[in-house]
């Protein structure tokens, strides 16, 4: 059989999926299923956040990061709150409902990860963490990426 040539961002990708998936089926009893992370940075900043502040800081686009805040919504673990000193805009605020879940997130990424680095060493581990942190220190020196979302209204025939 031929070597195949890896790419790391594939690889990383199934990492990625493999992660989520493991963590998504151990939260799903919980009635959460994704967008983890997003949750968790707004518990620790509820209130105090506007939709495009949570886009700049977990780094998604606004159609993606609506996305977020709706399912979120639709699952009364956030509600859009209006800022009393600007009209335009919207504060996120989670329910207690969301507050409730932080320690059973925290305990499925244990989890998650206990169970996907069980064969890593604790220097492995470390090895793998500084790894990670200097890619991140990488991706956050680079420019947002130059895209735009276009929606095109169909012609009807």
């Amino acid at each position: 059989m031929k070597d195949v040539v890896k790419v790391y961002g594939f690889e990383m990708s199934r990492i990625s999926e493999v992660y989520l998936s493991t963590l998504s089926s151990m939260m799903s009893p919980q009635g959460l299923e994704r967008y983890f992370f997003a949750l968790l940075y707004l518990c620790e900043h509820s209130g105090e956040l506007t939709q495009k502040d949570l886009a700049d800081a977990i780094r998604r686009d606004k159609v993606q990061t609506m996305r977020i805040v709706d399912y979120l919504c639709d699952k009364d673990l956030l509600v859009r709150k209006q800022d009393c000193t600007d009209r335009r805009c919207q504060l996120l605020e989670v329910t207690d409902k969301a507050k409730a879940l932080v320690p059973k997130i925290k305990d499925g990424i244990a989890k998650t990860d206990d169970l996907l680095f069980h064969n890593f060493t604790s220097e492995e581990k470390a090895v793998f963490k500084a790894g990670m942190n200097k890619l991140f220190a990488t991706i956050n020196t680079l420019p947002d990426p130059e895209f735009i979302v276009q929606a095109y209204k169909r012609k009807n025939k």
